[in-house]
């Protein structure tokens, strides 16, 4: 039998995500226990707590289909399907151009029996000609590229 040691350490690499989880919600209990406790009465002042300095709001969104078919949104979404690059490649334009900097977020619907079937990365590819734009590339659970459904939503800061 190996030694404790060594099964622990093998228990630790298997279950590494986990672990890393742990790690993380025990620091941010940590820093939010501090600040609980640490922080003097009224120390944060409205001025930095000014809305128009950390406000914004959802501009625009879409439900969009593993084929690019927008099914549901909010506000002027165009969505193309760039069959020219790799699957799951979608170009956004956001109609009427936002009067403040914005950035794309967004997530992949939900598979059978309630499981994500991969994630998504967003990029901004605004243009002159065209407004604001955003890129969505979709991956499977295995990292490839693979076209996936998915909502998106544009997010701005409040113009000043």
């Amino acid at each position: 039998m190996p030694p404790p040691l060594t099964l622990l350490l093998a228990h630790l690499h298997r279950h590494a995500i986990a672990v890393t989880a742990f790690v993380c919600s025990l620091l941010a209990l940590a820093g939010a226990s501090y600040a609980a406790f640490e922080l003097p009465n009224h120390s944060i002042d409205p001025v930095k707590l000014n809305p128009r300095n950390i406000g914004g709001y959802v501009r625009a969104w879409a439900s969009v289909n593993a084929n690019g078919r927008v099914i549901a949104s909010g506000g002027g979404v165009r969505v193309l399907r760039d069959f020219n690059v790799n699957p799951g490649h979608y170009m956004i334009d956001w109609h009427p151009r936002p009067a403040s900097p914005c950035t794309a977020i967004g997530s992949v619907d939900e598979g059978t029996a309630g499981l994500v079937p991969g994630y998504l990365i967003t990029e901004s590819a605004n243009t002159r000609a065209r407004g604001e734009g955003s890129i969505v590339q979709t991956y499977d659970a295995q990292g490839q590229p693979t076209g996936l459904a998915f909502d998106v939503e544009l997010l701005c800061s409040t113009p000043r």
